[in-house]
């Protein structure tokens, strides 16, 4: 870790050389020798850092090392800053420094720490402690390097399944759990590691299990977990109409609830990672408790705890099965590590399954990596013991029968004997837990030498002899562990810093690149054609592909949309970031057990100041943020090295955080990320924020928030800034972002003002932009974006206008690879529609909203192939919009809104709509007759009819689409809900037709919410048209948006 902070503060040190030291000639010559040290210092912690395990004096000099770069970056940063804003003459810059720092603003006071630092560096460097470390030469192989060249060919988003031998265990739970007659409850006990939630995700998914619930529920309980929050999550899943109504009930509301619910249809809810009696007392208790009363009981019941007991108590209240959750036998041992191991090796040449030969083998076809068929790697031939008499004479064999290339023939097999040797010696101490073998096996993954193998098997060894053999989780936390330490430096902050977020949090990815990048994690070396977020995804893939982190993507691009830290791994996060003081949590009382006492694996005393804060707001938060005044002066030398500061909401409203934001402001110069989403600001943002002037993130995205301060101009280094802000929220900003010159990434408001243009033209790094409006800012200003690659706009444009843009970003296609456009406008002359010809053969366009009159549709060969959302609304089509939008080969989600087709009948034919998972028809008031024809829609996962009032039923063609999981009817006549409705277990008319499908939910909109929406809609509308301008509001009608969240919160715009 030390290396990456050295590495860190050398390239800071580079930023200021290039912006700021030209403020003081005198210095640069200075801070350049240090850089020269300091990188001497890096290439001694390369080799350092491995040794720093067996090696106390090593540890102790490491952790003075990582001090002494971040004091020094520090120091040259208030100076330089300091330096340059007096040269502007602005004696309140000057002001802003405080404390440690406050002296610093001349040459002549500088003087002495600068030979300070330079004496520290010197000292470090010539410590008898590393006098026998050697740095490796610059002209030696990185092994990194050639890893990262391997995984770019090995790139890969799908997430392996990771249970072995359970497979009629599987098949017996589902079979309790479909079973009238069997327990109401299953417990799955074990503990952490050995696969209880892999277990329950097959369960859940089970194709029985989905064909015997009409409504199923997913909650991660964890540690932390409140009953009403839980409650609120599964309730969602069970009726996601009534979303809206659900997040305001208290909690014996959504006890009542969950009791109706489950009474009118059959219901299975999973508690995942239970630990605690709490949930059930709350929740579950008063569904069960009277089930002797003649109350009907429709709901089951799965659970995942580490914890026995908790089922016996259950078991009290309703009929539990206990299942206990095995260890792994040898043999499953040794297929899962197969599994894990087994892609990477083919691709350098080497099988572990000795029953089948090398890629190497001179019988065998250049491109065949031998590993054609994946199940052979699991056969029983794979586990015999190594070097066995058989082994001998299959060697002797291959001799004779490879004479021509015996030498290599035979080294090769010997190496693969060898490192079957030592997989299982490793596997076997992982004690059958699939967490340590899965983590062993993305260790292994990136060692395709049998030398790299060796090197492994002996820190694994020592590591698990050091190892605290005491705890419940010992093996696992010494595999995590080992595989921690096996990451590259550049790696280590990266995993480190998810230890920012709460347990169970899905992380959304591209938010993470964005932290990760204003700390100062990603490297700006990146290859041909690569964006810094392109790299920033590599490493999360390193991570994910050595089992570390836990991903979620979309099923359409395969892009990682989200990710999480298993409940261990995020422990050993925890407490690597603890010996490392790389992160404090804020109350102390949500961090794990293990880290509130001190760690006897402890690296070093911690001599380092606090700098990065991950705080929790709840009921308490005012207790313990900002500090109280008498422990604010003790804790002042720490806190104004902060470098980081993300605030997390635990409460369902918005709490007020001007004191804590105040706070922030006065006392944390040095902050480069301030993430403060969904809170309260009232009116206006605190001026003070523009104090800030090194912070590179700034989010207030869902937070209440009516009026920027113009301050934020002054935050010249920031590179993303999040104002996404709620819908109803009118946000007014000041004409100084063009100052920001520095953003890469730009979300505006999805409804925003300016009192003039709102100029973005001088943004020339920005790389993502969305929500631009074009009645707010000028469009022109898009084309002078040379850097944007992602862009999401608002345009109400004339014509010619509209396709001049569109003309201009056709030739910028070298930089744009993802575009989305909501359009109003009437395409009616042949100008206008060759003007929509234009638009929807963008070869960037992803997604595209147009509402408005279009006379006819561009015809199939004008669309562009990216384009994988289509939304219509008001279009007043006269012919069937299928028959094109059918052969559109990459889409996938087709909204068809209010009067969008004129006509009475469409077609979906054979063939059509070949990657079509979402389908929403809304406000067709004309539509009668829907065909769908066998083999249409093979994809198809979601359908929602809303508002077709002449369609009498739901179309036969239903039946062939297997793929369909969810079916929405929302405002459609009673007739029509009854032939799929069922009542008292008896099945409507069309059961033959949605019998297949998991989940049909039927609702009618909640007309109250509807008025009161509309309400506050049209204040909107009316603020907006006194500043002369029109909101998204005007666009789009207000049932219109309500469907989009079917009708249960506010429509996302981008």
């Amino acid at each position: 870790m030390a290396e990456y902070v050295v590495f860190c503060v050398i390239r800071s040190l580079s930023e200021l050389l290039l912006y700021e030291a030209r403020h003081i000639p005198e210095l640069r010559s200075r801070i350049e020798v240090i850089q020269m040290k300091l990188r001497q210092l890096q290439s001694i912690l390369e080799i350092a850092d491995a040794r720093q395990e067996i090696d106390e004096g090593i540890r102790n000099w490491i952790a003075e090392t990582r001090e002494a770069a971040y004091d020094i970056e520090d120091l040259l940063l208030v100076v330089l800053s300091s330096s340059s804003s007096s040269s502007s003459s602005s004696s309140a810059s000057r002001r802003r420094y405080t404390g440690l720092f406050r002296e610093a603003t001349s040459l002549h006071s500088l003087e002495p720490k600068i030979q300070l630092i330079e004496a520290k560096v010197s000292a470090l460097e010539s410590d008898l402690r590393v006098r026998n470390i050697r740095p490796r030469q610059r002209g030696s192989p990185n092994p990194i390097a050639r890893r990262r060249l391997q995984q770019r060919r090995t790139y890969s988003h799908f997430v392996e399944d990771d249970l072995v031998g359970l497979d009629d265990h599987v098949e017996q739970l589902v079979s309790r759990l479909v079973s009238e007659d069997a327990d109401q409850v299953v417990s799955i006990t074990g503990m952490g590691g050995i696969g209880k939630t892999t277990l329950a995700k097959r369960i859940y998914h089970h194709h029985d299990v989905r064909g015997h619930f009409h409504a199923l529920a997913w909650a991660c309980v964890s540690q932390q977990g409140q009953p009403d929050d839980v409650l609120q999550r599964i309730l969602n899943k069970l009726e996601p109409e009534k979303k809206k109504a659900i997040s305001i009930m208290k909690i014996d509301d959504l006890v009542e609830e969950l009791i109706q619910v489950q009474r009118r249809k059959r219901c299975l809810v999973v508690l995942d990672d239970v630990w605690d009696m709490d949930a059930w007392d709350l929740v579950f208790k008063p569904v069960f408790v009277n089930r002797q009363a003649s109350r009907i009981v429709n709901m089951k019941v799965l659970l995942t705890t580490r914890n026995k007991e908790i089922a016996r108590y259950i078991d009290l209240d309703a009929p539990c099965y206990l299942y206990e959750q095995r260890h792994l036998d040898q043999e499953e041992s040794w297929e899962l590590l197969n599994r894990k191991v087994s892609r990477n090796l083919s691709l350098a040449g080497i099988s572990l399954d000795r029953s089948l030969p090398s890629s190497r083998s001179v019988e065998e076809p250049e491109y065949s990596s031998g590993f054609e068929d994946e199940d052979a790697l699991s056969r029983v031939e794979s586990f015999r013991s190594c070097y066995s008499d058989e082994e001998d004479e299959l060697v002797s064999r291959m001799t004779r029968i490879h004479s021509s290339s015996s030498e290599d023939t035979v080294q090769d097999l010997r190496n693969q004997m060898d490192m079957e040797r030592l997989g299982k010696e490793m596997v076997a101490q992982c004690g059958g837990l699939p967490l340590a073998i899965v983590v062993l096996g993305g260790l292994l993954m990136t060692k395709s030498t049998i030398s790299e193998w060796r090197t492994v098997h002996q820190n694994f060894n020592s590591y698990l002899r050091r190892g605290r053999t005491s705890r419940e989780n010992g093996r696992v936390h010494e595999v995590l562990a080992l595989s921690y330490h096996d990451l590259p430096y550049q790696l280590k902050p990266c995993f480190l810093h998810l230890g920012n977020f709460p347990e169970d949090h899905k992380i959304p990815t591209r938010k993470l690149y964005q932290l990760w990048l204003a700390e100062g994690f990603i490297s700006q070396e990146s290859e041909e054609g690569e964006s810094i977020m392109d790299v920033a995804e590599r490493y999360l893939v390193e991570l994910v592909q050595r089992c570390m982190v836990q991903v979620r993507a979309d099923e359409v691009t395969g892009k990682f949309k989200s990710c999480q830290l298993h409940d261990l791994t995020r422990e050993l996060c925890l407490v690597k970031g603890k010996e490392e003081n790389f992160l404090k949590r804020i109350p102390i009382r949500y961090e794990p057990e293990l880290l509130r006492a001190p760690s006897p694996s402890s690296i070093a005393p911690s001599i380092s100041k606090t700098r990065r804060l991950s705080i929790a707001v709840d009921c308490d938060f005012d207790t313990y943020f900002p500090p109280r005044k008498e422990i604010l002066e003790y804790r002042k030398e720490n806190l104004e090295r902060v470098r980081s500061a993300l605030f997390f909401s635990r409460l369902s409203n918005r709490k007020n955080l001007h004191l804590a934001l105040d706070f922030v402001c006065s006392e944390l110069k040095l902050i480069r990320v301030l993430d403060l989403e969904r809170f309260d600001f009232g009116d206006k943002l605190c001026k003070g924020i523009g104090d800030l002037i090194h912070l590179r993130y700034l989010s207030l995205r869902g937070c209440q928030l009516n009026k920027l301060s113009s301050s934020i101009g002054n935050l010249k280094y920031l590179q993303s800034l999040d104002l996404r802000v709620p819908f109803l929220v009118c946000m007014a900003i000041p004409n100084v972002i063009w100052k920001l010159n520095h953003l890469k990434h730009l979300y505006l408001p999805p409804s925003h003002e300016c009192s003039s243009k709102l100029q973005l033209h001088s943004l020339s790094k920005l790389e993502i932009l969305k929500n631009f409006d074009s009645r707010v800012s000028d469009y022109r200003d898009l084309t002078k974006l040379t850097k944007l690659q992602k862009l999401a706009a608002i345009l109400s444009l004339e014509i010619d206008h509209l396709a001049a843009l569109f003309s201009h970003l056709k030739m910028d296609t070298l930089h744009i690879k993802d575009s989305s456009f909501r359009i109003r406008y009437d395409f009616q002359s042949e100008k206008e529609l060759t003007a929509l010809r234009e638009i929807v053969g963008s070869v960037h366009l992803q997604k595209l909203d147009l509402i408005g009159i279009i006379n006819k549709l561009p015809e199939q060969r004008h669309f562009g192939r990216s384009l994988m959302k289509l939304t219509l609304r008001s279009s007043k089509l006269k012919e069937d919009p299928m028959t094109t939008l059918e052969k559109l080969p990459n889409l996938h989600t087709l909204i068809l809104r209010k009067n969008a087709f004129a006509g009475n009948a469409i077609c979906c034919s054979s063939e059509g709509f070949p990657s079509l998972t979402v389908l929403e028809l809304q406000g067709l008031t004309d539509l009668e007759k829907w065909r769908i024809d066998e083999g249409a829609m093979p994809n198809l996962y979601c359908l929602k009819i809303d508002e077709c009032i002449k369609l009498r039923m739901v179309p036969e063609g239903v039946r062939f689409i297997a793929s369909l999981r969810e079916l929405v009817i929302v405002n459609m006549l009673d007739s029509f809900k009854s032939r799929v409705q069922k009542v008292q277990e008896q099945g409507g008319k069309d059961t033959h037709i949605v019998g297949h499908i998991p989940s049909i939910t039927i609702a009618d909109t909640n007309r109250t919410y509807m008025k009161k929406f509309e309400t506050q809609l049209s204040e909107v509308v009316k603020i907006a048209r006194a500043c002369k301008l029109q909101t998204t509001s005007d666009a789009i009608p207000v049932h219109s948006c309500l469907s989009n969240e079917t009708y249960s919160g506010m429509p996302k715009v981008f």
